[in-house]
């Protein structure tokens, strides 16, 4: 839809993505993300203090289609780089987290996971991109909730996905468009 094209493009350039990929709700960013970066038998290092609706997601829709998950305090360095498996596919923050305020060193979060090959995901709802673009900050993806703070007036629900480059913008729109999450053009608009 040419209304959610354009908020996709203006959510892109405020995080100095790629491109976006805008989805139905937050939720529904998150789980475009993990169904299109993992598989059956992949592992995630994820923060302990994520949103609980990603802790349940990761939890009770992943585990049992063989997905692993490890909830650590991304606080602590040398647990992320000790909680790295030869399955590891993805290192997945949130800065600051939700309900915590967590935050963590994404620069350095980034460069293990650069280092082993792995892809950075930062859930950055809290910050938006006024505080904080984690693509600067060498993150692979980024994930939005557009119901917070992008809508600003709360009549609306919404996701979006901000990916640093063609090969993970591509891929995110087509898991999105297989699963059917899209954003509605009004709530675009």
């Amino acid at each position: 839809n040419p209304t959610v094209n354009d908020l996709e493009k203006k959510i892109s350039e405020l995080e100095d993505g790629y491109g976006a990929t805008c989805v139905s709700t937050g939720m529904a960013a998150t789980t475009t993300v993990i169904s299109g970066l993992m598989n059956a038998g992949d592992h995630c290092i994820i923060t302990e203090s994520s949103y609980g609706g990603t802790n349940r997601l990761c939890r009770e829709q992943f585990v049992p289609l063989g997905m692993e998950f490890d909830f650590i305090d991304f606080r602590d360095i040398d647990l992320i780089k000790n909680s790295i498996k030869p399955n590891t596919k993805v290192i997945f923050s949130e800065v600051p987290s939700n309900p915590l305020l967590r935050l963590c060193d994404l620069d350095v979060v980034s460069k293990i996971a650069s280092d082993n090959n792995i892809y950075h995901v930062c859930d950055s709802t809290f910050a938006t991109p006024v505080i904080l673009k984690p693509i600067n900050h060498g993150v692979d993806i980024v994930i939005q909730s557009t119901t917070k703070y992008y809508d600003g007036h709360n009549m609306t629900v919404g996701g979006a996905i901000i990916s640093k480059n063609k090969e993970l913008n591509d891929r995110m729109h087509f898991v999105s468009n297989m699963h059917g999450n899209i954003m509605s053009p009004f709530n675009a608009f």
